[in-house]
């Protein structure tokens, strides 16, 4: 049987709809009841049997947290696709980021290793990518400098995938993507995308590589049933500018394309706040220096790779939006 970590997760459950178009029905790892039940509806706007089709699913409850959890969801697999993490750019998070993403990628792979999986699709992120200082150029093979100011999530995500890594040495099958900023129903990215398409226009002038969840479910299910083994791709359709971003969604959405550049001062100072209300206040901080670089900084990250190895074209991003 095929295992899914981050079942009612935005790319867990569209895989969950992905699989069972091809009659597919893995077991499902969930945590919360009430996200269990959103995922039929979800089935139910999308198949006609919507609700038998969801009832073929295994679910079993299970947190990355807790091994033996973990361990009962185990038993009969034989694929693994980990989708499950926390996403958050938060310094109050440190603590759980490395415990949700990397200490329990690292049971995730000490299980499938212990259970003789046949391959594992881990999810990461282009967060845990390198950086050169001197080109602005990102790819799989730009090397992670450990000195470098990344965020909370970034270190989690690295930190996840060198655990990927590790089970790789051991024996263990795997592809690893690194997926851009994922759009479509019900992505995470809506609140802001929303937002701009009503009218918000203050922005900053860095850039997201950007890909639609078709495209990353698609790349995963091939490699799941590939020969390939022990890579990493990046999977990003095309580079936006914050600024080309705002301007295309309000021109479509008739509004003026007016927009305006935030000042790096105003982060820094929000900053300098938080530091202050942490010390005399004990109020945990959320922005981070590393957080405040990535808006404003520029780099290509190139998601070509994969289309040397596979059948696979992706789907323009001015059509997504």
């Amino acid at each position: 049987m095929i295992l899914v970590t981050g079942a009612t997760g935005f790319i867990g459950s569209n895989l969950l709809c992905h699989l069972a178009e091809k009659n597919i029905y893995p077991v499902a790892l969930y945590r919360s009841d009430t996200k269990k039940n959103s995922i039929q509806s979800i089935f139910e706007s999308k198949f006609s049997d919507g609700k038998s089709q969801f009832e073929k699913i295994v679910w079993r409850k299970g947190d990355l947290t807790d091994f033996p959890s973990l361990e009962e969801a185990f038993q009969g697999i034989i694929k693994v696709y980990h989708c499950a993490a926390l996403i958050s750019f938060s310094h109050s998070k440190i603590k759980k980021l490395i415990e949700i993403n990397e200490q329990g990628t690292s049971y995730i792979v000490n299980l499938c290793l212990s259970h003789k999986v046949k391959k594992l699709i881990y999810v990461s992120s282009i967060a845990a990518l390198g950086k050169e200082e001197t080109s602005a150029d990102v790819d799989e093979e730009t090397p992670w400098i450990n000195n470098a100011e990344k965020t909370p999530y970034a270190y989690s995500k690295y930190g996840a995938e060198t655990e990927v890594w590790r089970a790789g040495q051991e024996g263990l099958e795997f592809c690893i993507v690194n997926p851009g900023v994922i759009l479509g129903k019900g992505s995470p990215a809506n609140f802001i995308l929303n937002k701009i398409r009503k009218g918000f226009r203050f922005y900053t002038p860095g850039n997201s590589g950007y890909v639609h969840v078709s495209d990353v479910i698609s790349v995963m299910s091939q490699l799941m049933e590939s020969d390939i083994n022990g890579e990493r791709f990046i999977l990003v359709a095309e580079n936006w500018t914050n600024k080309s971003l705002y301007q295309f969604l309000l021109r479509k959405n008739k509004k003026n394309e007016t927009v305006y550049l935030i000042p790096k001062f105003t982060f820094y100072f929000i900053w300098i706040v938080e530091h202050f209300l942490e010390l005399i206040f004990f109020r945990k901080r959320k922005l981070t220096r590393a957080l405040i670089k990535d808006m404003y900084e520029q780099k290509n990250i190139k998601g070509d790779k994969i289309k040397t190895k596979l059948d696979f074209a992706y789907t323009p991003i001015e059509e997504v939006l």
